[in-house]
């Protein structure tokens, strides 16, 4: 890909990936805190999916708009707005006193999520050479878990002193530092005549749509949230109702269970790095989730061995984000629309984790029983294995007849 640095500037991409994981920690706050969430707002248990879910609501309809908006306006700007979001949401959220304004505040959230999950990639791109282009993004991909898993550790120490209304507030801080980190240390965008390719918001989602192998790789990310979201969400709260598990306990073995995911991620990134086909990266992640599933969800097993299957869960699934996140410069139709192009992609991941939790919570609330929903994540991890298969022929084009103005895929 012309453009790209001779050398890899690895500080910018330590700088990207840490502003993607206090991002990501918007996410990790919410679980361990949806007890005392409960308690005081009288959260039903469909209701508190919504809590979680509503994060995710802005980035299910609006992904593809924020990766156009920072193809066309800069990556850095973009960035930057994301956060201030972030802070204005947590900050809102921390003085809400009904479910509506919490809500509200937990869709601002969303909003900043999206614009810094969609846009943050393009300093990793700009600032990477083309040979470590997919260690980097493979990197990048630990920046959900990473963030989450950093949340659940930390909120149960402020939770016990300051309530979940102090943890909000704390995370908000965070962001604000990090906004002063990226204005001193991110590099500018360049003028705006120097984005090349970059055509209108209309053209470049119509371009990008046009194309099977972002819907593909869109289709199998949201497959992979719709269960590893609803398994990260919803395990704090069955520990501490079903198993009688502390909360600051069950918080830390949900922690631990989302921190495996960073491996997973690490590994995949790897194997990427290696050639490893991408469907086939995809395909042994969704087969791999898909049989844990059965164990997990079998109340015939040992709660020992269901939570081993938990751990092998989550680093499998973890393989799959970098083979979804290093895939837009290979499948974007062209430079310009990288960003658009890494927006539906973040799409079809927020689609899963807005339907996960709370389908999985409907089911559970019909039935009585939390193993039914099995069903729920299993036909997720079906159709990671079907969006995998049908893009390996995909992947075969690209790589017979790969476009010059992308990256080698």
């Amino acid at each position: 890909m012309s453009g790209l640095p001779e050398r890899t500037r690895w500080g910018v991409v330590l700088l990207a990936v840490s502003a993607g994981m206090i991002a990501g920690a918007h996410i990790g706050k919410a679980p361990p805190a949806l007890p005392q969430l409960r308690e005081e707002l009288g959260l039903g248990l469909v209701t508190g999916g919504w809590v979680v879910s509503m994060f995710n609501a802005t980035g299910a309809v609006l992904g593809i708009v924020a990766g156009s908006i920072g193809d066309r306006v800069g990556t850095r700007r973009v960035v930057l707005w994301g956060f201030v979001a972030l802070a204005l949401g947590g900050l809102l959220g921390a003085a809400s006193d009904s479910v509506a304004a919490l809500l509200a505040s937990r869709f601002l959230e969303g909003l900043g999520f999206i614009t810094v999950a969609v846009t943050t990639p393009g300093l990793i791109v700009a600032a990477t050479r083309v040979a470590d282009l997919r260690l980097a993004l493979g990197a990048w991909s630990t920046y959900m878990p990473g963030g989450s898993a950093a949340a659940m550790v930390l909120a149960p120490l402020l939770l016990d002193g300051v309530g979940w209304r102090g943890l909000w507030v704390a995370v908000a801080l965070v962001c604000v530092l990090w906004m002063a980190l990226l204005l001193r240390y991110a590099p500018p965008d360049p003028p705006a005549h120097q984005r090349l390719e970059s055509k209108s918001l209309r053209r470049n989602v119509r371009l990008t749509v046009s194309r099977p192998g972002p819907w593909l790789l869109a289709l199998a990310f949201g497959g992979y949230t719709v269960q590893w979201v609803s398994l990260m969400v919803w395990l704090p709260t069955f520990l501490v109702e079903q198993r009688g598990v502390a909360v600051s306990t069950a918080a830390l073995l949900t922690a631990l269970i989302v921190a495996c995911n960073v491996p997973g991620n690490l590994f995949g990134g790897w194997l990427l790095h290696r050639h490893l086909p991408r469907w086939l990266l995809l395909a042994l992640s969704g087969v791999g989730t898909g049989g844990c599933l059965f164990v997990i969800f079998d109340p015939g097993f040992s709660d020992a061995l269901r939570l081993a299957c938990c751990l092998a869960f989550t680093v499998l699934g973890g393989m799959l984000p970098p083979a979804v996140l290093s895939g837009p410069p290979v499948v974007a139709p062209g430079r310009g629309q990288i960003g658009t192009t890494n927006g539906m992609l973040i799409q079809g991941s927020n689609i899963g984790q807005v339907i996960g939790p709370p389908l999985a919570a409907l089911m559970v609330t019909l039935s009585g029983s939390w193993e039914s929903g099995f069903w729920v994540l299993e036909a997720a991890a079906f159709l990671v294995v079907a969006a995998a298969w049908a893009y390996r022929g995909v992947e075969r084009r690209l790589l017979a007849a790969p476009p010059p103005q992308h990256a080698p895929g």
